[in-house]
């Protein structure tokens, strides 16, 4: 329809609720249920302001949906392997923290051998051991 029968038709209906007003008071709940359903119908455009293919609508909402599933399911994968990766160096840390815990360990055990040593020596031999 075009914009001035539209136009007609809400002029017409505001008269008539406003005349229903005016003349017939014990119609005042009719009345505002009859311009909620026009304003309704105008707003789900029941004058067929536009025509709208509501099967071709819902194919494309449906296609725009799967294109970001799949890049909402590539984003997944993506972090996930970025998740696996992480948990791997992590877990190579670990060893390697345990390793380095453990040459530690042994390292104390060495020193304390070497402490010992230097300890019983005399005082001429650690001048000579330091001299080299």
């Amino acid at each position: 329809m075009s914009k001035t029968i539209k136009t007609i038709l809400i002029v017409a209906i505001i008269l008539g609720v406003a005349v229903l007003l005016i003349f017939r008071s014990d119609l005042i709940g009719q009345a505002i249920a009859a311009l909620a359903g026009g304003f309704a119908a105008f707003k789900a455009k029941l004058f067929n302001s536009s025509k709208i293919d509501v099967e071709a609508e819902i194919d494309e909402i449906e296609t725009q949906h799967a294109a970001k599933r799949k890049d909402w399911q590539l984003i997944i994968d993506e972090y996930d392997s970025k998740f696996n990766a992480l948990k791997a160096r992590m877990d190579y840390l670990d060893y390697k923290s345990a390793l380095i815990s453990k040459q530690i360990v042994n390292l104390d055990t060495a020193e304390k051998e070497a402490l010992k040593k230097n300890a019983d020596l005399s005082d001429d031999e650690l001048l000579d051991w330091l001299r080299n």
